[in-house]
């Protein structure tokens, strides 16, 4: 007659074996699965330990700071995209025109995605005050006529108590901004008080894996600018997630800690 403790050994045996090749999918789901969709950080959130306005400054000093040759913004491909990478938040920008774009780039699954829909940044050429910046900059970002994003195919979710993108537009602070001899818009150099104006959203870390983010824009200005153009954007990337090496040698010491786990009950 088979005893208890024999029965029990046999019972962690079969459980031992059941959850190793669960667990190595689990593993295998981490590695491939997307989302269906993402959910965006609601504007009053932080991000990595600042406010979204100080990071909408910062993304104007960031632009601003990279020359023309290398700026991700004048990048079709993305071949200089992964200078958005700022530890635990990853810049990715937008472009000056209407042309769609396709972007590839590798992020962490632990890290912010901050997405420039649209952003105006002013600062005074001569005598202009900073109500003069906030009126230009409002009526250059103008009137949003459409605005999308989705993420993997599925529109992006938003947080609780938000019903439309609109409701993410943001404005600074003045702030001090740098501007270097060699800048994308030829723009003389110097530190000039500056605010920015518009949409610098935030979302989740994604999954481990393949994901597509796609936004799309158009607006009109208004004020002095209304019937001079239209601002329309067509962004795609394609994004691959890859956790740290650290964070892959975790996963693989869960998938032994189980293993050794079942071992143990099978020979108690």
């Amino acid at each position: 007659m088979t005893n208890l403790a024999t029965q029990h050994g046999h019972a962690a045996h079969g459980v031992g074996r059941q959850l190793l090749p669960l667990a190595a999918a689990a593993l295998l789901a981490i590695a491939a699965g997307p989302s269906l969709a993402q959910q965006l950080i609601a504007p009053e959130a932080l991000v990595a330990g600042y406010d979204q306005r100080f990071r909408l400054a910062q993304f104007s000093q960031w632009w601003i700071s990279i020359p023309a040759a290398t700026n991700p913004l004048l990048d079709g491909p993305g071949a200089n995209t992964q200078l958005g990478d700022q530890g635990g938040y990853f810049f990715l920008p937008g472009s000056f025109n209407a042309t769609p774009v396709v972007r590839n780039v590798t992020v962490r699954p632990d890290q912010t995605l901050l997405l420039n829909l649209q952003v105006v940044t002013g600062w005074p050429d001569a005598n202009e005050t900073e109500a003069d910046l906030r009126f230009i900059a409002g009526h250059v970002l103008g009137t949003i006529n459409s605005m999308s994003i989705t993420v993997d195919g599925a529109p992006a979710l938003l947080p609780a108590g938000y019903s439309s993108l609109g409701q993410f537009r943001q404005s600074t602070d003045l702030f001090p901004l740098h501007v270097g001899a060699d800048n994308l818009g030829g723009w003389p150099a110097g530190i000039f008080p500056a605010i920015s104006d518009g949409y610098l959203i935030a979302m989740e870390g994604l999954s481990a894996g393949n994901h597509q983010v796609r936004w799309t824009v158009n607006s009109s200005p208004t004020g002095p600018f209304a019937s001079q153009w239209t601002f329309e954007q067509d962004i795609t990337y394609n994004i691959t997630a890859v956790p740290e090496p650290s964070s892959w040698a975790l996963m693989g010491l869960g998938l032994l800690a189980i293993g050794a786990g079942a071992i143990h009950r099978r020979r108690g």
